[in-house]
């Protein structure tokens, strides 16, 4: 028996209404959202938007989910969804879909983050959550009660299917769900990143938790939401460190770490594994000739504060600014690793950056592109150009009339005096047997208003055999003041009578 035209497609219809209503997979919570594909299958920006309605709903003791907006005068874009294409189970009498999150239609209510999301997480406007809640228009004045959440989608223009949504990447979202992720509320009064971390059994180390923090600011407990939904899964497992507790219910700015430099500091921390290293792959030598330069910008390092090296950095153009920039500190030319010394410029063409390495002969600063690794985290990618090392002054001061001469010098970050001595001044320790070598931190102090106890006898200098000069020996003293801008060396022949000053605006 043949059937009509009409009648076929009303079968193939209801077939289909009844395969997709009962084909909507439940997520009951967030170990169930990190089964989805995000960012293959589905955008990333669901979870934002995920994020912010189970922070604006209102879920009571008796698990009853209630809204606080008026999804019938449009709000945060909202609008009724009559299911035509029967996605969802047919709605109970007095009970209606409505869907809401088109960015275009909600602006002005969403907030800035679910709107203007950036990255990878920016939205393309095909996301929606629908809820299903009594059919009735009841104002502002009562709370109206939602029974069912989805996420969805609309279909890519290039899929051709109109503005249908996706059945095969929509869900449903539980109240548990809702309750799990309603602890990541953002603000003021959001829970410490490091018991969501435990309570949610994520493998986010202190690192990341503080590169969070530094990062997103009042949006951190979202950072980590995000991090725990779609990175965890690929994150070595974390160290325990006692006992897990339960998961309730069923992730200068800038920051940087100097484990690098400090090597005892390094060797009591356990090892990262080469996921959650910063990335050397990009770094590679630059012949002399070309250090200065990708479109007149330039790096320097010199003193900063404290000791330490300060980066500084000027004529980054606008193109390298819009796609990512940061300023990374290398041990010299020729290392081709980078250290987790850096700083995200953000919009600045120009600035400083004081790190917390050290001082010494060699540092460079290179200008590296940003990458975006574990979904925000950024870290050093391509590299753009490099700065020249830092050099210890080439000149040194005579000492009078003598063959000598005194010289200032950095190492870890302290101040240091070098005597050049000609070899043919060979009564050079009866000479200067009553000699000493000061240090002031400015050229303003008088002669016995050096730093507390960093002077010393010129004749106990130690021999430097490492540098090596045809006409003179060398001898050095490292004191325990930190180098700074106006640190100065002065070499006394004896008591009060000054006969060599090195430069006072060094570096």
């Amino acid at each position: 028996m043949q059937i009509s035209g009409r009648v076929q497609s009303c079968c193939v219809a209801l077939v289909f209404a009844l395969t997709t209503a009962s084909a909507v997979k439940q997520l009951k919570s967030i170990h169930d959202l990190k089964k989805i594909n995000f960012g293959q299958t589905v955008p990333k920006h669901s979870l934002v938007l995920l994020h912010w309605f189970a922070n604006v709903v209102n879920i009571d003791n008796n698990n009853i989910v209630r809204l606080t907006f008026n999804p019938n005068s449009g709000d945060y874009g909202s609008h009724h969804y009559g299911n035509y294409e029967g996605l969802l189970d047919p709605p109970p009498p007095g009970q209606q879909y409505y869907t809401l999150g088109n960015l275009n239609q909600g602006s002005s209510e969403l907030p800035d983050h679910v709107v203007h999301s950036q990255g990878e997480y920016a939205g393309r406007n095909l996301d929606r959550i629908i809820l299903r809640v009594r059919n009735h228009n009841t104002g502002r004045q009562r709370l109206q009660r939602v029974y069912q959440v989805y996420i969805t989608q609309h279909y890519a223009a290039s899929e051709n299917h109109g503005t249908m949504y996706d059945l095969h990447n929509t869900y449903c979202i539980t109240t548990d769900l809702l309750r799990q992720i309603q602890e990541f509320s953002v603000g003021t009064d959001q829970q410490p990143l490091s018991a969501l971390r435990d309570d949610f059994q994520s493998n986010a180390d202190d690192f990341q938790l503080r590169h969070i923090k530094l990062s997103w600011g009042e949006l951190a407990c979202l950072a980590l939401f995000l991090f725990i939904v779609i990175e965890d899964k690929y994150c070595p497992k974390r160290a325990s460190k006692g006992p897990q507790r339960s998961v309730r219910n069923n992730i200068e700015t800038d920051y940087a770490i100097d484990n690098k430099y400090h090597p005892k500091r390094a060797s009591t921390e356990p090892q990262r594994s080469v996921r959650n290293n910063i990335q050397s792959h990009y770094v590679v030598e630059i012949p002399e000739h070309l250090l200065y330069s990708d479109d007149g910008i330039h790096l320097q390092v010199t003193t900063g504060t404290n000791g330490k090296a300060r980066i500084i950095w000027n004529g980054v153009p606008q193109h390298r600014l819009e796609n990512g920039a940061m300023v990374v500190l290398f041990r010299n030319n020729k290392d081709n690793e980078a250290s987790s010394t850096y700083k995200y410029i953000s919009n600045k063409e120009s600035g400083s950056f004081d790190t917390s390495v050290p001082l010494n002969d060699g540092l460079q600063a290179r200008l590296h592109k940003v990458r975006i690794k574990y979904c925000f985290w950024k870290v050093v990618g391509e590299e753009i150009c490099r700065g020249p090392e830092f050099k210890n002054p080439q000149t040194a001061t005579n000492i009078g009339n003598y063959g000598a001469k005194l010289q200032l010098f950095v190492k870890d970050g302290k101040a240091c005096a070098r005597l050049f001595v000609q070899k043919s001044f060979t009564e050079w320790r009866s000479e200067f047997v009553n000699s000493w070598v000061g240090f002031y931190t400015s050229s303003d102090k008088a002669t016995n208003e050096y730093s507390w106890w960093q002077w010393q006898w010129a004749i106990k200098f130690k021999p430097n055999t490492d540098v090596k000069d045809f006409f003179y020996d060398v001898y050095d003293f490292h004191s325990e003041l930190a180098i700074a801008p106006g640190v100065q060396a002065r070499f006394m022949l004896s008591n009060k009578d000054v006969r060599a000053t090195t430069i006072s605006s060094w570096r």
